[in-house]
């Protein structure tokens, strides 16, 4: 029987809803860890966290990763991190980047200082970060390792044709006599989606395809050609849509 880490503290939204041993410490109410189905595990911060408390969580992460395949940790509710939890972060996905049966994630609320922070130091390209609770572990709902290896896969197979189309596209633009300011000139470009077979093109200006890649994890497709497990819509028009790449999807072809 799965044991939980040292100090893991119960909780009544916990999937198992077993009781925990007699001789387990006292929880503590700012690190929760729930031991859910299919092996994957939700670690919730609460309250404010710093270097008091870095040692902590990153302790619970080393336990939860020796048997579960799925991690999920929970900032929705912490008012602040700093720079002692962001480390501890970054090695806990690195721990899964090595390893093709270990998958990472992140739940962030919008404006909120952990948000801000993330974004500061790069982490929100780098890392999964999702805006619930519910939509992170339903995107780690897979206790197959072999399916797990499978979706790691077809991830970098995804990235890597749309990252040819979109080099395609960056060429083509450079031999067209036009500057790439040029807001009135419709241009025809190749859809930059992940499907190896699309043959299908858009039409926009200069400006909106250099503004469409203002970083390099962004890709210009048609709409519809979207594939909602490796990226995000950032903008959508009627004749195209503009994606951004999850952090691990782009750092697996680096």
């Amino acid at each position: 029987m799965k044991q939980p880490p040292p100090g893991q503290a119960h909780s009544i939204h916990s999937d198992r809803k077993r009781p925990l041993p007699l001789d387990t410490p006292t929880p503590r109410n700012d690190v929760i860890v729930e031991d859910l189905k299919a092996d994957r595990w939700l670690v919730t911060l609460q309250g404010e966290h710093d270097l008091s408390t870095a040692r902590v969580l990153r302790d619970q992460l080393k336990a939860v990763f020796r048997t579960g395949t799925a991690v999920v940790v929970d900032l929705s509710t912490t008012p602040f991190i700093d720079s002692s939890i962001i480390a501890v972060l970054v090695d806990a996905n690195r721990r899964t980047e090595a390893s093709d049966e270990k998958r990472f994630g992140l739940v962030v609320a919008p404006e909120t200082q952990p948000e801000r922070l993330l974004g500061l130091v790069g982490l929100l390209r780098v890392m999964d970060v999702y805006r619930s609770v519910e939509a992170a572990l339903a995107e780690f709902d897979d206790d197959d390792v072999i399916s797990m290896k499978r979706w790691k896969e077809r991830k970098q197979r995804i990235v890597k044709n749309e990252q040819e189309f979109r080099d395609y596209n960056n060429r083509r633009l450079q031999v067209e006599d036009v500057s790439p300011t040029d807001t009135e000139a419709l241009l025809p470009f190749v859809c930059e989606c992940g499907d190896t077979d699309c043959i299908e093109t858009l039409a926009v200006t200069p400006a909106q395809f250099v503004d469409a890649h203002s970083a390099p994890n962004r890709f210009l497709v048609k709409p519809g050609h979207v594939y909602p497990d490796v990226e995000r819509i950032t903008v959508e028009q009627p004749t195209y849509a503009i994606v951004e790449k999850y952090g691990s999807a782009m750092r697996s072809q680096v």
